[in-house]
């Protein structure tokens, strides 16, 4: 037989089964549609109306004892960042908008000062800035309601983008919402983890919309929004979506053809245009990533992960752990009682329904050989990040053991894989017995086996999983008899709400939450007596100074850092991930952190280790709870008041924020120094570059502290700040982004500010711009000829205008995109209608 009657034999026989298998089909689906009603009949828009009402009500039972309840959405436990972090950011962001009518810029409520304009919005979030000010607990539970719901909706719609039937886009969109990646992720950060599966629905959504459907509309807004939250994940959804595009579009076309290489250049078009329609958010958070400790400095843990052998394995924990959480994000314990691998939030989230457990491996028995290949490749790229770390590592450019985003990613995956064969059962009725069989008892045998040394399963959960698994095993094998097939289908949606708010609240309400009423009780935590002694302190004292405090106001687990945000006071503390990396610099070279330590660059205990350098950097108020504290009175500090348990004392001899200098020491010279001399030197002098000292003509050079044989006594450290201190910057206006003063010289000096030195700093001195140069490692110096000065210091965060250009210019040009794909489009209808006219 001919190569040619051979083709045309094969076309036929493939076109008589199409025609049977359509056939089958058809009938299924009268069967379905006669029985289940309106479902598969139900128009696009009344299906996302029904959806969405059932979501909200999911929602509104799940987070009810956040919402109108008596609990506030943040914790005591290892989710602690919900309060330590998350709150007072919040509380500082809405003040902030509130006091001084302005986006965030400089900060002193943050370590010595810094830009708290990166990261700051979000479009949901700040509406809800406005709505609730400064109620950050309110913000908070909205926004991941909020969040979830938006999530559910984008993942519904690209559900049903890729053809899927109503019931199977419906299940898969509530797997999704309530998916243990967001419930879990939302306790720790909610301006992150959910706000995560939002934009990870957005953009699969968009996607397809762009692939299939020629709609590259909403592709550029997606891409606009992941930056303005994380740049970072602009790179990790990259990766994303190389891996995402190439396999469907292989699915259905060559990869060999100057097609696919047209769509690659649109997709790389597109998001480009929407990293600049982020750019006015985009490149300052991008500015303050790059020079944070973790990228610029040397505080990263790169050196450590890239050593490990590339293809060395976990621990036997790790890999017991990331099976087990498949099943439940709480079966090895919750926030309390946690006993896998890392912590409750950093391990794997893998949680997503049993069903997509159940139906994943279906999927390779409905698809050709060559789907087959590409979608058994991507798991084999799954299972290489979670078998060999160094991978994951690699993933993360090895900035630290995670999983987080690996995470959402794999079960994004279980839901796209577990969805499309639920859709083949329900089309067709036909699934593979045996298969499912040996899935089935494969999850009973992990559920019930496996467990490290130390790891304790939850029984009742275990108990709980094997019967879920148990019964969707049944209705999954039922769903085959076309008399039972519409009861077992309808089961199986009843049965997946109730997982999913089951375990979904069992996740919730084991947590060691805060109350609403201990969150306004004026007796402990943030609103503790401090908030008393800081309303004394600024009627009693107009000028500019810092606070510091031998305790912290916050009752989690871990201590507070970030009190000076929601207290409202200038301290010198602050845990962020991206501190300012010049106030981390000069903390190191006075020896108050570790070198290299990349836990020491997040969680900054300011200069409260040191008196002197306490002096420095303007400390004029020490607040304690300790009654007696006769050792601070011995350090020259007086007793000023008392609120409740907490004590004020004066530090006697402090700087102001500008004092002057007439002498410098290099910074060679002051790296040779030890601690104690280090930082009793930067009493009596600058440390500066060689570029400074270069400029530095006339002035005295110090290579030595000087220091007394009897040691750093307080008349030793009275008698340096009082001469530093005989001629000051006096303020005549002080906002965070703006301060001028004035200032008297009998000779030049180099004036010293305790403010971290950020290019987003510009100075003038008498109307003319002045250089502000790099001193004591780290902070700020200008210098000044003798005579009478007026000095001016602005802030504005680098990048911002020029991001705002950028996206100005970029609305443009998608207003333009738009306009010119309207008008082709409407030419090419009036065409067809000539056509067929």
């Amino acid at each position: 037989m001919s190569k040619t009657k051979k083709g045309q034999g094969k076309t036929l026989t493939n076109n008589i089964n199409n025609n049977i298998n359509n056939e089958v089909r058809e009938d299924v689906e009268a069967s379905l549609s006669s029985e289940i009603g309106f479902l598969e009949k139900l128009p696009q828009i009344k299906l996302l109306v029904l959806f969405s009402s059932i979501i909200i009500l999911m929602l509104a039972w799940i987070y009810k004892g956040f919402i109108w309840g008596k609990y506030a959405y943040m914790f005591r436990d290892i989710g602690s960042d919900s309060y330590n972090l998350i709150y007072p950011q919040f509380y500082h962001h809405a003040s902030y908008l509130e006091k001084f009518g302005s986006m965030p810029k400089w900060s002193f409520q943050q370590g010595l000062g810094q830009n708290v304009h990166p990261f700051w919005f979000d479009p949901i979030s700040s509406v809800l800035f406005l709505i609730f000010k400064t109620n950050s607990a309110s913000v908070m539970i909205w926004m991941q309601v909020i969040y979830m719901f938006l999530a559910g909706i984008f993942f519904f719609l690209y559900l049903k983008s890729l053809q899927l039937k109503n019931f199977p886009s419906l299940i898969g969109g509530f797997l999704f919402t309530f998916c243990g990646y967001v419930i879990i992720g939302g306790t720790w950060t909610v301006d992150k983890f959910p706000l995560e599966v939002l934009h990870v629905a957005l953009l699969l959504y968009s996607v397809e919309q762009l692939l299939f459907r020629k709609n590259w509309i909403l592709f550029p807004i997606a891409i606009a929004l992941v930056g303005i939250h994380q740049p970072f994940d602009l790179y990790l959804y990259s990766l994303m979506l190389l891996v995402y595009v190439t396999a469907r579009y292989a699915e259905k076309n060559s990869l060999k053809t100057l097609r696919f290489a047209k769509y690659a250049g649109v997709f790389l078009g597109l998001g480009l245009l929407g990293i600049g329609l982020g750019s006015f958010q985009t490149w300052s958070n991008l500015q303050q990533m790059i020079d944070s400790p973790r990228v610029s400095g040397n505080y990263s843990y790169g050196s450590t992960l890239k050593n490990i052998p590339i293809f060395s394995f976990a621990e036997w924990k790790e890999y017991s752990t990331v099976l087990l959480r498949m099943f439940s994000s709480d079966i090895l314990g919750d926030g309390k009682s946690y006993s896998g691998w890392q912590n409750y939030m950093e391990a794997p989230i893998f949680y997503c329904g049993f069903l997509s457990l159940l139906l994943t491996p279906q999927l390779f028995f409905q698809l050709n050989r060559k789907q087959k290949i590409i979608y058994g490749t991507l798991i084999g790229l799954c299972l290489i990040l979670i078998i060999f770390p160094y991978f994951r590592y690699a993933f993360w450019l090895f900035t630290g053991d995670y999983y987080r985003t690996i995470s959402l990613l794999i079960v994004s995956l279980l839901l796209f894989y577990s969805m499309r064969a639920l859709n083949y059962l329900y089309e067709t009725g036909k699934i593979n017995l045996i298969a499912l069989g040996i899935t089935a008892l494969v999850l009973l045998l992990i559920i019930n086996t496996v467990a490290s040394e130390g790891q304790i399963v939850d029984k009742g959960l275990k108990s709980i999983i094997n019967i879920f698994i148990i019964l969707y095993t049944g209705l999954l094998v039922t769903a085959r008899n076309a008399k039972l097939r519409v009861f077992a289908f309808v089961l199986l949606g009843v049965f997946v709400i109730v997982e999913v708010i089951y375990f979904s609240s069992n996740s919730l309400k084991k947590r060691d939450a805060y109350t609403k009423q201990e969150l306004n009780d004026t007796n402990v935590g943030f609103k503790d007596a401090t908030i008393e002694a800081v309303d004394y302190l600024k009627k009693k004292d107009a000028n500019f100074y810092r606070i510091e405090k031998n305790y912290a106001s916050g009752t989690a687990i871990h201590g507070s850092v970030n009190d000076a945000k929601i207290q409202e006071y200038y301290g010198t503390r602050s845990y962020h991930s991206f501190n300012q990396l010049n106030y981390v610099n000069f903390l190191e070279s006075v020896k108050l952190i570790k070198k290299n330590d990349e836990n020491s660059s997040r969680w900054l205990l300011g200069v409260f280790a040191s008196p002197i350098i306490q002096r420095l950097c303007g400390v004029k108020y020490f607040l304690t709870k300790d009654i007696n504290a006769s050792y601070l009175r011995n350090a020259n500090q007086d007793s000023v008041a008392m609120f409740k348990d907490v004590k004020i004392f004066r530090i006697k001899d402090t700087f102001p924020l500008g004092v002057t200098f007439d002498s410098y020491i290099s910074n060679e010279n002051f790296e040779k120094l030890d601690s104690v001399s280090r930082q009793a030197i930067l009493l009596q002098t600058v440390s500066v570059t060689k570029d400074f000292q270069a400029r530095l003509k006339g002035f005295n050079e110090t290579t030595s502290a000087n220091l007394p044989t009897g040691g750093v006594t307080i008349e030793v450290l009275k008698n340096w700040v009082v001469k530093a201190t005989q001629d000051t910057l006096q303020i005549k206006e002080f906002l965070p982004n703006q301060i001028k003063g004035e200032i008297q010289l009998k000779n030049s000096k180099i004036l010293f500010l305790s403010i971290p030195y950020d290019k987003g700093w510009s100075a003038s001195v008498d109307g003319k711009m002045a250089n502000i140069e790099k001193v004591d490692a780290g902070l700020m110096g200008i210098l000044l000829e003798k005579g009478n000065h007026k000095i001016e210091l602005t802030f504005e965060p680098p990048y911002v205008k020029e991001g705002t250009y950028l996206s100005l210019f970029s609305v443009l040009l998608f207003g333009v995109g738009i306009t010119f794909f309207n008008l082709r489009k409407k030419k090419s209808t009036k065409n067809q209608s000539q056509k067929i006219a």
